[in-house]
């Protein structure tokens, strides 16, 4: 009820000073108007620019929320299952419509089906993948996380020139290549993983299979 008296009041004033010949009164919501003297001013602000990280000199942005390491390691675990279901459905909705090829120093890019029908042939080819459990495949200790800043530098992996910030660089050693006379994987299989709202996609993919 004190509201409603306050705006009765406020209404009365407003009233009052219409009628004795005042200037009419702006409300607090109302935005400035150009004329007699007065600046326009643009009722709506720029929204800050998202940024995973910030510098000074940038001014004002908003950072983005970190993805957990964890949401990196479920993707990378879900990379070897969809190889021990011989299913490629299982990883295909965590790829980017178009994939970076990491084996070469040009890194031309393909289509993520062709990628898809790779790994379907190399599924059907041996039933191996289901002989060997998925913790055999890799082991979760092994896998390095790379941000693009930290690479380039003695003794850490090279940086893909596709690689842009905000990106990250998987490094999988894998710990079971070969079943007997079954080539299943190459000695280790690199993602370039880029950001897409609260999760990360394959950007990119490289492994060297034995010949």
């Amino acid at each position: 009820m004190r509201g409603v008296r306050g705006l009765a009041a406020v209404i009365a004033a407003c009233a009052l000073a219409v009628a004795c010949g005042g200037r009419p009164v702006r409300t607090a919501d109302a935005p400035p108007t150009a004329g007699s003297g007065g600046v326009p001013v643009d009722p709506v602000s720029s929204l800050p620019k998202l940024a995973d990280k910030s510098a000074a000199a940038e001014g004002v942005t908003t950072l983005r929320t970190p993805i957990p390491t964890d949401a990196v390691m479920a993707l990378v675990r879900r990379l070897f299952e969809a190889f021990h279901e011989r299913e490629p459905a299982l990883i295909e909705p965590d790829l980017d419509d178009v994939i970076v090829d990491l084996r070469s120093e040009s890194e031309p890019t393909r289509p993520r089906y062709t990628i898809v029908n790779e790994w379907r042939a190399r599924m059907k080819s041996t039933q191996a993948y289901e002989q060997l459990d998925v913790e055999a495949m890799y082991r979760s200790q092994d896998v390095e996380i790379w941000a693009r800043d930290e690479l380039g530098l003695p003794g850490r992996p090279s940086r893909p020139s596709s690689m842009g910030e905000g990106d990250l660089l998987v490094r999988i050693p894998v710990a079971t290549p070969r079943l007997a006379a079954d080539v299943l994987f190459g000695e280790e299989i690199k993602l370039l993983l880029r950001r897409d709202g609260a999760r990360y996609r394959v950007r990119g993919y490289g492994e060297v299979l034995p010949k």
